[in-house]
């Protein structure tokens, strides 16, 4: 959700005409029995004009079945404004979801225009079906715990550039740069561990360590 600079117009978001009825000349189905062919929904939009990020977006779309809730739900089914400026007013904020979860999705709203900025505020509301399978309150103040507080102290300056000057700290951080991550959510959990970890052994070096102190209940 937010602001994209994309102006869309009403160009679909979803490959037109899509079937899994495309044969080769040997008359061979190319398509793979788990393909789910994309379902065309019209979107209203009252902006008409497209831009280039426009159909970058639209790409995006086509390319990742996702979709375009504006113009399409209660709150926002005419595709209203949301950004105006001294050359009009164009629809740049949307909010995008898996088509998988269309039936999901409760309503999208664009507000009114206000003084207080030159976009609309968009919302969207989810029908969620959470079961809570443990105590998340005593799951948060156990994690809190164990946390560190690090206070910076006179010391710490000089400390940090004896740290950045150490062996060990030099190699972390080259390890870190020359390690190649994969391009996906393991390995963007693999990098912001280790940077992480940089990032506490230095702290450990250079500043005051304080407990978390857990303030008493008032009787």
């Amino acid at each position: 959700m937010g602001d994209m600079n994309a102006r869309t117009g009403k160009c679909p978001d979803f490959i037109t005409g899509d079937s899994c009825q495309i044969n080769n000349f040997d008359a061979k189905n190319l398509i793979p029995n788990y393909y789910e062919v994309d379902t065309e929904i019209s979107r209203n939009n009252q902006d008409n004009v497209t831009n280039v990020q426009g159909k970058s977006l639209l790409e995006l779309c086509i390319a990742s079945r996702l979709r375009i809730l504006n113009g399409r739900f209660i709150g926002d089914s005419l595709g209203y404004y949301t950004y105006m400026s001294i050359n009009g007013y164009s629809a740049v904020d949307y909010a995008l979801i898996s088509e998988s979860l269309l039936s999901s999705v409760k309503y999208f709203k664009t507000d009114d225009f206000t003084y207080l900025s030159d976009h609309v505020q968009i919302q969207l509301t989810l029908n969620c079906n959470i079961k809570q399978t443990f105590d998340l309150k005593s799951h948060i103040e156990k994690k809190w715990k164990y946390l560190k507080r690090y206070k910076w102290t006179e010391n710490s300056h000089n400390l940090l550039l004896k740290a950045l000057m150490s062996e060990h700290i030099k190699n972390d951080i080259m390890k870190f740069e020359l390690n190649e991550y994969q391009e996906n959510q393991k390995g963007v959990d693999g990098a912001t561990e280790n940077l992480t970890n940089i990032f506490e052994n230095i702290s450990d070096i250079t500043c005051k360590i304080t407990k978390r102190i857990k303030s008493k209940k008032k009787i």
